[in-house]
């Protein structure tokens, strides 16, 4: 297990009971992090996040951006995982 190490220029936007807060984005063994309130929640592919309501609304990376078999966001340096579909990757990135 290695280090929270932040992507430089990279932000979540995260939701939580209606509040909206830009966090620096973290990278973990290629699994994706936010970084809250002194500590890090990790990113999940259908936009959920490992602490109770609070959702990501969008993310920024330059990146591909993949998921494990479990859903969680990763890059695809993480074994197993599958790029995102252009759906999903559209609606966490945003665009046309």
């Amino acid at each position: 297990m290695g280090f929270f190490q932040e992507v430089e220029g990279e932000a979540a936007v995260l939701v939580e009971n209606g509040v909206y807060k830009q966090t620096p984005l973290y990278l973990r063994d290629g699994y994706l992090y936010a970084k809250v309130s002194g500590g890090f929640v990790r990113l999940m592919a259908d936009g959920s996040t490992t602490k109770s309501r609070m959702r990501l609304d969008h993310i920024s990376f330059e990146a591909a951006l993949c998921r494990d078999p479990l859903g969680k966001l990763c890059t695809s340096q993480v074994a197993g995982s599958a790029p995102l579909p252009s759906d999903r990757r559209r609606l966490l990135l945003g665009g046309a």
